[in-house]
């Protein structure tokens, strides 16, 4: 069965376009001398074709009168395909791995033209001095043999290595040395006015990809071949590439229309409209042909040739290695999160039932033990009545925590002598099961809370997980159009990287010098239509700083507290908090400890310790109080706390509210009160609680306001307060807490009775930069 072979287009492609830089290179010499050759010796060194880089070569030569040359080009091509057609053969053995038989070729084959070759010797522009026939033809074959080594090097970098990985400067010059002398050969044969057209589109084509500077650099190497041919200054070139830059973008028209301008700037200059009709034809076709061109080039391919220039400027390893990071971290967070899971799993399945059994079962061999079977009639109760009066009543007993002789059931009260001394032995049982039951009781519900804990870091390190396990998504067009809008504004950026999601984004730079940071984060606000702020701006030399952006919040705030302890305490039983979440998140709570003075403000801060390290750990609301409830219902001595919790959303306003035993809170715009109220008792008082949490929004300049009962207390009624507050004003949330507290003293005759606090925040929108 035949294998049907496919036709490559990108070797076709690449075989023609060598094809016809081994053309114009023929053509640099008044004696059509092989500088073709070293192009040949290039493919074929880099990997492409020998029979066909043997063909072009070829057909090369076919623009010269003289067979002869012809013949020597044949002879040259048959040695070099020999030469390297056997050391691909041998390439295993040691000698071929040198490579020393292509350029031992190279030379027999300089050697023929040397011999062979017809060659009228050139008339050097340099005075008195001379050179003769043999001397100028051995000067032409070492300019050839080290050609020869320099395109290899070209080659190699070209084809294997260009929009791969960055070349090396010999490379990067080597390379550029080749395309300038195929632009020699290109003015020779086909005139300037040609090579001119194909310069304007290459310069277009370029500048439109990079948008950026290095257009300069591609108008000088387009300049130099028109300049050794017919002496045409390259400062022209210069402008060219400074206009196009300016004006791309604009737009390809623009930058059309910019080059349009200087051309015919420049053609009134040189005396252009003086030429005859078939000079200024070919001069103005040789700009508007190539600029029509270009425009007519579909958008899509112009993408394309972007995005494969910004991939290859784009530092890929960076990116590799924090998504193999993250992908690492993120399995390595799944496996912890396995782990808690297991260990709540392994709390919640050692319960009480089978203690609470064995207990039962070992009162009832107790007292069997110690009454029945020192009884005369034991054979008789056990006939009538059973074990299981027994069992019944201990079953009431651990129910009531006591039996009496009314819990002692017919069956066996018929026949049982000795009532008395069996609720003796049963009851004093059980005393013992109930101290039992108690410790067990409190075992349980530590492990149940340790269950409860294992489960909400469970869910942390799995959110995690998954958050760190999603790869960062690439945004080259971004970050591309960043450091263009930043260099713009004179500011340099050797690196931006952006991530995130395409709500949330975070832009990460490095900058040089003392870099505008407001400017940095106007430019990016800009850019990207979202306000976005300096989240950090770390030093990592003298002169070289990265900073990093993130999404500005909608909202800010501004805070207000006002406390006072009671009269004659040292210490206040009130304790607030105010803290940062996250970027966009915070968390407001007031506590109101039992009581006041020094164990009061125990209780409290240590309730607000509780809530600020669970709120920073993102874990839930319900999970956060129930925790915080259980550990001060283990404390021996009476503890509890009223709670007021609000963790608020800057970018929508959405605060959630918790309150816990505590009196009234308030959300104050400019015409309304509302009043925040609750049903449920303060924390440490039962086992088990089920706080509500509600949801609110806040708007702009409304303000939410928490208060301890020592404030509520004062004004006698919530109506009192109310009507008290909608006479305030709330523009100044320090202004408003202050005045609230002063009035609340003057209510109390100038003492303060109880530990008094209120506590403010005032949401306004954020300026824009």
């Amino acid at each position: 069965m035949r294998i049907r072979k496919t036709i490559d287009f990108t070797q076709v492609f690449l075989h023609i376009a060598c094809g016809f830089g081994m053309f114009c290179l023929a053509q640099i010499g008044e004696n059509h001398e092989p500088f073709a050759l070293p192009l040949f010796y290039g493919m074929a060194s880099a990997g492409l074709s020998p029979w066909w880089s043997a063909l072009f070569y070829l057909l090369s030569a076919l623009p010269s009168p003289n067979p002869t040359l012809l013949l020597l080009y044949a002879g040259q091509a048959f040695l070099l395909i020999i030469s390297f057609y056997t050391q691909k053969r041998y390439k295993q053995k040691d000698f071929f791995k040198t490579g020393f038989l292509p350029l031992f070729t190279l030379s027999i084959s300089l050697g023929l033209f040397f011999a062979l070759a017809p060659f009228s010797p050139y008339t050097l522009p340099w005075g008195d001095f001379t050179l003769d026939s043999i001397t100028q033809r051995v000067l032409i074959a070492s300019i050839i043999f080290l050609l020869s080594a320099i395109f290899s090097v070209a080659m190699k970098a070209l084809l294997h290595k260009l929009l791969r990985c960055r070349l090396r400067d010999d490379e990067m010059i080597f390379s550029l040395l080749m395309l300038v002398l195929i632009g020699v050969g290109f003015c020779r044969f086909f005139s300037v006015n040609a090579y001119m057209g194909a310069s304007f589109f290459i310069l277009l084509l370029f500048t439109c990809i990079t948008k950026d500077a290095s257009a300069c650099i591609c108008a000088f190497v387009l300049s130099l071949p028109p300049f050794l041919v017919c002496n045409l200054s390259p400062a022209r070139f210069f402008v060219y590439g400074i206009a196009l830059s300016l004006f791309m973008k604009s737009g390809r028209i623009a930058a059309v229309c910019a080059l349009l301008a200087v051309f015919f700037a420049y053609g009134y200059s040189d005396g252009l409209y003086g030429y005859t009709n078939d000079l200024l034809i070919q001069s103005i076709l040789s700009v508007m042909l190539p600029a029509l061109l270009f425009i007519l080039i579909p958008t899509p391919i112009i993408r394309e040739m972007e995005n494969r220039l910004v991939f290859y400027r784009e530092k890929h390893l960076s990116r590799i290695a924090i998504n193999r990071n993250r992908s690492a971290i993120g399995e390595q967070l799944f496996e912890i999160s396995a782990v808690f899971r297991e260990i709540e799993n392994a709390f919640q399945s050692l319960g009480n039932e089978e203690a609470d059994h064995s207990a039962r079962a070992y009162i009832s061999t107790c007292v069997t033990n110690e009454v029945c079977q020192q009884c005369p009639d034991y054979a008789l109760c056990q006939e009538k009545a059973g074990e299981s009066a027994l069992q019944s009543l201990i079953e009431i007993g651990c129910m009531k925590g006591k039996a009496s002789l009314i819990d002692i059931p017919k069956a066996l009260c018929e026949v049982c002598n000795k009532q008395s001394e069996l609720l003796y032995a049963v009851n004093r049982q059980l005393r013992d099961y109930t101290k039992y039951m108690t410790e067990a009781n409190n075992a349980a519900s530590g492990r149940a809370m340790l269950a409860n804990q294992a489960k909400g870091v469970s869910e942390i390190l799995r959110n995690l997980a998954l958050e760190q396990s999603e790869p960062l998504r690439v945004y080259t067009d971004k970050e591309r159009a960043l450091n263009v809008a930043l260099l713009g504004a004179g500011i340099v950026c050797s690196e931006v990287m952006i991530y995130g999601e395409e709500d949330n984004l975070t832009l990460s730079l490095i900058t040089f010098g003392r870099a505008d940071v407001k400017k940095i984060a106007a430019i990016a606000s800009h850019l990207f239509g979202v306000e976005m702020m300096i989240s950090q701006r770390l030093a990592l030399s003298r002169d070289k700083f990265c900073c990093i952006l993130k999404k500005k919040p909608h909202y800010d705030a501004a805070f207000g507290v006002a406390c006072a302890r009671k009269d004659g305490e040292t210490a206040s039983g009130d304790t607030h908090s105010v803290i940062k979440i996250d970027e966009s998140h915070f968390m407001v709570a007031l506590s109101d400890g039992m009581g006041s003075g020094e164990y009061a403000r125990r209780i409290s801060e240590t309730t607000i310790s509780l809530l600020e390290s669970f709120y920073r750990a993102k874990m839930p609301s319900e999970l956060v109080l129930a925790t915080v409830n259980k550990l001060l219902t283990f404390n021996k001595e009476e503890s509890f706390a009223c709670v007021d919790i609000a963790v608020v959303d800057l970018n929508s306003g959405n605060a959630d509210v918790v309150k816990i035993g505590s009196p009234a809170g308030f959300i104050l715009s400019d015409t309304t009160v509302k009043v925040l109220e609750n049903a449920s008792l303060p924390l440490g008082i039962l086992d088990a609680i089920r706080p509500n949490s509600t949801e609110h929004t806040l708007n702009e300049n409304d303000v939410l306001l928490f208060i301890s009962d020592g404030i509520a207390d004062a004004f006698g009624s919530t109506t009192d307060l109310y009507e008290a507050l909608r006479a305030t004003p709330t523009h100044n949330p320090q202004q408003l807490v202050d005045t609230l507290l002063q009035r609340a003293l003057e209510a109390y005759g100038g003492i303060a009775k109880d530990d008094m606090t209120a506590i403010a925040v005032r949401l306004f929108k954020n300026i824009t930069v």
